[in-house]
């Protein structure tokens, strides 16, 4: 893609910040938060994002949406759930029309309440690695808008969790399988892109199956700076039962219903590379937290080992 001329003051002040030369086709090809990119990778082509993140709740949509504590407030106050963890994100262009994806977070959880009415405190901890999960891309169009189909299995790590337990859960242990279709446009005259999915996952075990989906839009409003707003939710095909006592709804075990915002402020840096920081919050949902989580990633795109041809 072509880069649409510049005036010479701006290519003055270029030339002098030449670890900011991030070309403005890796903004219109594909998003930089590439999980629900409807843009295929170039054969040989990788992109990784490492992030840390940290979550916190101390109350929940309950299965009818209304808001309450996460556990029993007649034997339980002051209520917590927080959640610190780490993943790696990789998709790599294994040929023109076949993008390979991969996650794996590792996670630590735990959940606090003080005891009321002679109830003892209540305290649980988890720590370890969640779901394995491992897609593939498949383009159906290319260019200024583009459509994909993105499948994704989810590998449990982790055995099926006690009934009761005070221990959060990182897992179902049930393996999930999803498909969705992915369109996405770039915008040009704005420096940007948007781009939208919607998918359904069958899940393993007892657990409902689901409806999911997002939007995005990406700005570029100046060379190093990146402005992205994201919109996502989860539909359960069975509403939850809510949780019990000690139990509280932990993100991703499935049965929740759930709609997110998250917008993100990116720095490109010096070749191919990108630091961000991104902020989601659960606003509307049933059975499930409602949540802050911040996160802190570095973003890397690039070739990599050639890949084979077709």
């Amino acid at each position: 893609m072509r880069l649409r001329p510049e005036a010479a003051a701006e290519r003055a002040v270029r030339a002098s910040l030449p670890s900011i030369l991030l070309a403005v086709t890796t903004l219109f090809a594909w998003p930089s938060d590439a999980r629900a990119g409807a843009w295929a990778r170039g054969r040989g082509e990788a992109y990784a994002k490492a992030s840390v993140s940290y979550l916190r709740a101390e109350e929940m949509f309950d299965d009818s949406g209304d808001l309450r504590p996460l556990f029993d407030p007649a034997l339980y106050e002051r209520s917590r759930y927080v959640e610190r963890g780490s993943a790696l994100y990789v998709e790599y262009g294994a040929f023109r029309l076949l993008t390979l994806l991969g996650s794996l977070p590792l996670k630590l959880a735990d959940q606090d309440a003080d005891g009321l009415a002679g109830s003892g405190d209540l305290h649980g901890e988890a720590f370890g690695f969640a779901d394995l999960h491992l897609g593939a891309r498949v383009p159906l169009h290319r260019g200024r808008w583009a459509a994909a189909i993105e499948q994704d299995l989810k590998i449990p790590l982790r055995g099926t969790p006690e009934v009761v337990s005070t221990m959060p859960t990182l897992s179902t242990g049930f393996a999930d399988f999803g498909a969705a279709l992915c369109l996405g446009t770039s915008l040009p005259s704005l420096h940007g892109y948007g781009q939208g999915s919607i998918g359904y996952r069958i899940r393993g075990g007892r657990t409902a199956e689901e409806k999911y989906w997002d939007l995005e839009t990406g700005l570029e409003p100046a060379r190093v700076l990146r402005v992205r707003f994201r919109y996502d939710g989860v539909h359960s095909q069975r509403g939850g039962g809510g949780a019990v006592a000690t139990d509280a709804p932990v993100p991703g075990v499935g049965e929740q219903d759930f709609q997110r915002i998250a917008p993100t402020l990116a720095i490109a840096l010096g070749g191919s590379n990108e630091v961000s920081i991104t902020w989601r919050r659960v606003i509307d949902g049933r059975s499930t937290l409602r949540s802050s989580e911040w996160e802190v990633g570095l973003s890397f795109l690039g070739k990599v080992v050639p890949a084979p041809g077709l």
